[in-house]
């Protein structure tokens, strides 16, 4: 399975990394390792997680990483994380 990061996505999580360094190292590692466990979960089983309401399209899905979602293009044996939003009431640029 390939995985393919979008620019903007891979920014996303720069900067919610650095959002949760600031209010604790550990914080940030612990989110850091959960967003790790979820993308193996996704790697092996590509289609169990929620479709993304807001598109309709089999192939666009989510998954949460704590306060955040993670929206996923899976097609053709491979996953291109699209981005990687805050839920709503989080601060940041997102």
């Amino acid at each position: 399975m390939t995985v393919i990061w979008n620019d903007s996505a891979r920014e996303e999580v720069k900067d919610i990394y650095g959002y949760l360094f600031e209010i604790s190292g550990s914080l940030a590692d612990d989110w850091s390792d959960e967003l790790d466990k979820k993308l193996n979960l996704i790697i092996s089983f590509p289609e169990m997680s929620r479709l993304v309401p807001e598109f309709g399209i089999s192939f666009i899905r989510a998954v949460f990483v704590r306060k955040y979602r993670l929206v996923y293009q899976y097609q053709d044996s491979s996953i291109r994380i699209l981005a990687v939003r805050p839920m709503s009431g989080l601060p940041g640029k997102f």
